[in-house]
């Protein structure tokens, strides 16, 4: 019974060692999750490295507090031997850097005002030249905020060294360039250089490593340099400027759409495993890029809504830098979001249009997108190029659209008056079919009359769907276009945003706490462009809920529009009065009780004529007769 129990308890250990061993292996982590969880492991003991450095600063500058009653020999003596020990064990060979004066370093040119901090050698704010935000203060894409940093983690050693927490020293510098550098010792340094061009919103940034193999842990492929940054308000309507906000990037495939966060609430986080372009902070007419001259190998971004200090957005990157002691190679767009700019902007080898960078304006996709870039926008910035006021702009483009577009309302107008004309005929071929069995008769008749008299059911509605491209694609121009910003027109302000002529001391829900005079205007011209049209169709009848639904689109569009661009209103508005205009002149030239005679002439021409029958039409009244032979057997059952 021993040698049983024994026996049994043996196999049953190596069965438990087997599936132990089996469920390890199966839930190994992968490689990227490792490297993953490092990060981690590595930013957890960054936060927990820096606390615990400030508490070693905090406790030896108590110590030199404590020493002044003592000699100041004494003093020098053991402040500065307890200090340097304190500075090695805390920033290894980097002790040099850990100690300084911050200063800032300006660079310059015609677009940018660019303020850098010497402790870090990062960004600490960055003014755009002519624009201001719509308080009418300079324009800071990035200001003086403490969240805002630019940061390279690695280690020296054991010891977790951040750029934040070194004093960098200028090592050269012109007016539009400087070359600032982190003393590691003799002949050693980390070099953080920037360079802006003249005429440009494109800042260059290096770093360079000179003789920091193996002061630099290699046990990781790559380092950590952080990009955090706090997206400030700027325009007016915070809701509507937060929801044109948010985090972009694209990968580095050359076909690759632009991916985003758009964030209006809570907090999101995403790991960017394949290789990345570019990073970007866009506001709804600014944005901050990082770009690398080859690509990101992988980065951890996230976005999170604040309302501290003015600002609306939280965004940060932690991005993969090649940990090969060799110089990296990127660069920064500060600027507008306008379409011209955006399109023609590049860097290093890589060209404009591999960059994609004017995909930060939200243009619209598809056909959407083809008809503002390579319609609108030539239209627009050719009306611009002679023109300075933007509702006269707006204007004059509105009208050059609806006559290019006239044959297709025409057309859509004219196949409306036939429908009419017929509808006496259509009446008598009711009479004629007046059973509920006959309905397959009556339509075979209906649309053979139709096709004698040369007409179509949805010929008026084809023209006008072929239209509708076109509105949509200036349902996304307008509020994405930064040349309407702060543009005054009439009594609206501000053409990019919303033209408020009376605000309410409380807020109604979808509408908002204003009243926008473009926007009822629209809701006007809509209705009376329906009262116009109502009687072309028999919606009593035909579609009995279709009269609730005409009245009801000026209701939703006054609700959707009112915290719109003015601009965007502004155009639909100018669109239905062109319409109605057209639309008088039209039925003016249209005169149907001759279209009627005419139609049954040819009708009735038409009928005498051997029928020549298509293999289509044929193949469809053969299942239409087998359709109706069906019904009269069911018929017959009953």
């Amino acid at each position: 019974m021993n040698n049983t129990f024994d026996k049994n308890t043996l196999i049953g250990i190596l069965l438990l060692l087997a599936i132990f061993v089996g469920f390890s292996i199966f839930t190994r982590p992968s490689k990227e999750e490792v490297e993953r969880q490092r990060r981690y492991r590595d930013s957890i003991a960054q936060v927990q490295q820096e606390q615990y450095q400030q508490q070693l600063l905090k406790q030896a500058e108590d110590s030199i507090r404590m020493a002044q009653a003592q000699s100041l020999d004494t003093i020098a003596e053991i402040s500065d031997s307890a200090r340097a020990e304190l500075l090695s064990s805390t920033f290894g060979d980097f002790a040099p850097a850990s100690t300084g004066m911050e200063s800032e370093i300006i660079l310059a040119n015609n677009l940018l005002h660019i303020t850098l901090n010497s402790k870090g050698a990062q960004i600490s704010s960055v003014r755009i030249k002519g624009y201001k935000t719509y308080d009418g203060d300079s324009l800071e894409v990035m200001k003086s905020d403490p969240g805002n940093e630019m940061n390279l983690d690695f280690f020296n050693g054991n010891k977790a060294i951040s750029t934040k927490n070194l004093f960098f020293n200028v090592a050269s510098q012109t007016d539009n360039s400087v070359v600032l550098r982190a003393n590691a010792g003799d002949d050693k340094w980390l070099e953080f250089a920037y360079y802006l061009p003249e005429d440009s919103y494109v800042v260059d940034f290096t770093i360079s490593f000179h003789n920091l193999k193996g002061l630099i842990k290699q046990n990781s492929s790559f380092l950590d340099f952080t990009w955090n940054q706090f997206l400030p308000v700027l325009e007016r309507g915070n809701d509507w400027e937060v929801q044109n906000s948010g985090l972009y990037y694209k990968f580095t495939g050359e076909d690759d759409d632009v991916e985003s966060i758009i964030l209006t609430e809570g907090e999101k986080n995403e790991q960017l495993n394949t290789s990345t372009k570019w990073i970007a902070y866009k506001g709804q007419f600014f944005s901050s890029v990082i770009m690398n001259k080859t690509s990101f190998p992988n980065a951890l971004i996230s976005t999170q809504k604040t309302s501290l200090n003015g600002n609306m957005l939280f965004m940060s990157s932690k991005i993969g830098v090649p940990n090969n002691c060799e110089t990296d190679s990127m660069a920064f767009y500060f600027g507008p979001n306008k379409y011209r700019i955006l399109s023609n902007t590049s860097v290093g080898n890589t060209d404009s249009n591999e960059l994609d960078l004017d995909k930060l304006v939200p243009l619209g996709w598809g056909i959407f997108g083809w008809i503002n870039r390579f319609a609108i926008i030539p239209l627009f910035n050719w009306l611009g190029s002679f023109i300075s006021n933007y509702g006269l702009i707006i204007l004059l483009m509105t009208i050059i659209i609806k006559v290019v577009i006239l044959p297709l309302t025409y057309k859509a107008n004219l196949s409306s008056a036939k429908m009419r004309a017929l509808k006496p005929m259509v009446d008598e071929i009711g009479k004629k079919y007046p059973k509920p069995e006959q309905a397959m008769q009556k339509q075979q008749a209906t649309m053979e009359l139709y096709k004698r008299a040369g007409a179509s059911p949805l010929g008026g509605c084809l023209p006008l769907l072929l239209q509708m491209p076109v509105l949509i694609a200036m349902y996304r121009f307008f509020p994405a276009s930064i040349e309407l910003r702060q543009e005054s027109f009439l009594w609206a302000s501000d053409l990019s945003s919303y033209d408020s002529i009376l605000d309410l001391p409380f807020s109604i829900p979808l509408y908002g706490d204003h009243i926008s005079l473009f926007t009822l205007l629209m809701a006007v011209g809509i209705i009376v462009q329906q009262k116009m049209t109502s009687g072309q169709m028999d919606t009593g009848q035909a579609m009995p809920g279709m009269k609730l639904m005409l009245w009801m689109m000026p209701l939703m569009m006054v609700l959707w529009f009112n915290n719109y661009s003015s601009g965007l209103s502004y155009y639909y508005f100018l669109s239905n009065v062109i319409s109605i205009i057209q639309l008088y002149f039209i039925r003016k030239h249209i005169d149907e009780n001759a279209l009627f005679e005419k139609l049954k002439a040819k009708a009735e021409k038409s009928a005498k004529e051997p029928k020549k029958k298509s293999g289509f039409m044929a193949r469809l009244e053969e299942a239409q007769r087998r359709q109706m032979e069906q019904l009269k057997k069911q018929q017959r059952k009953k």
